[in-house]
Formats: structure tokens, C-alpha cells, sequence
């Protein structure tokens, strides 16, 4: 799970809940909560987290042993990310209702994944990564290979 990664990874670097939640520009008790599982993290804090200690969000989210990627980009590019999660479900000739189904989110929220409407939550994109197989880096645009 994420927040036993975020657990272990601050721990091995000797870093306090209040540190994080302080660079992450969150409260200590909200950073707690992403910590203990109790609330998810947002995509885009869990990235941040990851940049802050040269992380892969492939690592961190269970998908790859490996720690650290050749990074193009240290943000997420919501558009290609939209591209790339609408180009994989087509690829592999899937509908938007199916793959809703899978990562458990309605049909109309993951539509507007796919248009960049909306960014997709985090544990969503982590089925979506674990069903194709697929680099959450790469989804991301984030690293050249897709490949985890």
C-alpha cells in the first residue's frame, strides 16, 4: 500500500510527519492521515512526495522495484496523462465502461479522465497501471518507456 511506502521511505530518511506535510504545504494531521491510510493522497501531492526524495511513483505505488527513473519531467502533465489513459484503453480495445468498472469509478468520471477534465485520483490510476500493466511514470509523462 502507498501510505506504508510513505511510511517506510520518510522513516529511512529520517524525516518527521511535520516536515513533510510542511514542504508538501499541508497540515501535519492531514499528511498523518495520507501516512495511516486513513485519507488518500491526492496524485499530485503523492508526486511531489516522490520528487522530494527521487522517487518513482511506479515505486511508491507498488508497481516497479525500482526506486529511481531518468526523469523527463519532475511534473505531472495532466494532458498527456489524459492521452496516454484514453491511448492505452483504446490499444488494448477496451471501453470507457469496462475499464470505469475495473479501477471503480463511474463511467462519467473516467470520461472525463480521458478529456482532461478532471485529473484521475490516485488509487484509480494504480488499478488502471496494475490492469495494463503500464508505467504510472510514463502514463504521467513523466519517463520515455512505458514499461514497468
Amino acid at each position: 500500500m502507498i501510505f506504508e511506502k510513505m511510511k517506510e521511505i520518510r522513516e529511512y530518511f529520517d524525516k518527521t510527519q511535520l516536515e513533510l506535510a510542511t514542504f508538501l504545504k499541508v497540515s501535519r494531521s492531514t499528511y498523518a492521515g495520507w501516512e495511516n491510510g486513513i485519507d488518500l493522497i491526492p496524485l499530485i501531492k503523492l508526486n511531489e512526495f516522490c520528487n522530494y526524495f527521487d522517487i518513482s511513483l511506479d515505486y511508491i505505488c507498488g508497481l516497479s522495484k525500482t526506486k529511481n527513473y531518468k526523469l523527463l519531467n519532475l511534473e505531472i502533465n495532466k494532458n498527456l496523462l489524459a492521452k496516454n489513459i484514453k491511448f492505452i484503453r483504446i490499444k488494448n480495445n477496451d471501453t470507457q465502461e469496462n475499464i470505469a468498472k475495473i479501477i471503480g469509478v463511474d463511467q462519467s468520471n473516467y470520461s472525463k479522465y480521458e478529456l482532461g477534465k478532471i485529473l484521475i485520483k490516485t488509487y484509480p490510476l494504480v488499478e488502471f497501471a496494475r490492469h495494463y500493466k503500464i508505467s504510472i511514470d510514463w502514463l504521467c509523462g513523466k519517463i520515455k518507456d512505458s514499461n514497468i
